[in-house]
């Protein structure tokens, strides 16, 4: 396996990853994407169908062993530690300049939990803000890690009621699970519990939530924590987010006003996340 690694100058996420490889002793090879600006454009005009831009660009490192192009110190060094066995739990980063996110941790497998801790420890080693997103599953598995010190923020992410979970993920959170993880999160400095409004796949192509849905949500996570205060946030996936649009249009803003009203009847500070 010939192992060639697109970069770019002053890049921390470079950086990370070639100290990864380094410490493995694995061979590779690099192309600065500035100084070899021939070499790196013949290789993003023919796989530029596999390369995401941010808002702000490419987003380096870009890793290439002849089989795969993976993006990112996320992507490249769990797919370095465990083939494609991470690849839902792991994706592209949202955030930028320090942080890094794509980390959900409910959607590790549990053989993989040991790799996926590895990775959280290599990216906050490196010098970058991790921030890791859970739905509710895998309390143990969040307490581990907000223990090791190496988080910088927590997401728990709600994307409706039990029957919505199983068609996304194919499983929700217990009762327990679910109060277990509120605990967590809450205690956390910096952290989000919110309702995301996620494409729902079905026979006829994706849909929205409804606002019944939303409420339904809320009632859970009231029926988890019996706090009426607790903060929520409403929100939608939006383009920049991994995990798509699947050909919707947005959410329509009336429509994130009908969540968060939804919402209030169970979580009485519900609001729309800014």
């Amino acid at each position: 396996m010939s192992i060639t690694l697109y970069t770019a100058p002053d890049c921390l996420r470079c950086k990370i990853v070639k100290g990864f490889l380094a410490e493995r002793g694995i061979a590779y090879g690099t192309v600065d994407f500035k100084g070899d600006a021939q070499t790196f454009n013949t290789f993003y005009r023919a796989n530029r169908k596999a390369i995401y831009r941010n808002p702000e660009g490419v987003e380096f490192p870009l890793f290439d062993d002849g089989e795969v192009i993976k993006q990112g110190s996320g992507e490249v060094i769990a797919y370095l530690l465990s083939g494609h066995a991470l690849e839902g739990a792991v994706t592209r980063s949202d955030l930028l300049h320090g942080w890094i996110s794509g980390l959900y941790l409910s959607q590790c497998p549990a053989d993989q939990e040991e790799h996926f801790v590895e990775l959280v420890q290599q990216l906050a080693k490196g010098g970058l803000s991790v921030c890791v997103q859970t739905d509710g599953r895998k309390p143990a598995l969040l307490e581990r890690l907000i223990g090791l010190g190496v988080l910088a923020k927590v997401q728990l992410n709600i994307p409706g009621p039990a029957a919505v979970y199983e068609t996304l993920y194919g499983a929700a959170p217990s009762g327990e699970e679910l109060a277990k993880t509120i605990e967590l999160v809450r205690a956390f400095p910096d952290h989000d519990i919110r309702f995301l409004a996620t494409p729902i796949p079905g026979a006829d192509g994706a849909r929205w939530p409804s606002r019944d849905e939303a409420g339904e949500a809320a009632r859970m996570v009231y029926e988890a924590c019996g706090d009426h205060q607790l903060p929520y946030a409403v929100a939608a996936v939006t383009p920049e987010m991994p995990q798509g649009m699947q050909g919707l249009e947005p959410v329509a803003d009336a429509m994130l006003l009908k969540y968060r009203s939804a919402s209030r009847e169970f979580l009485f500070k519900a609001d729309i996340q800014k």
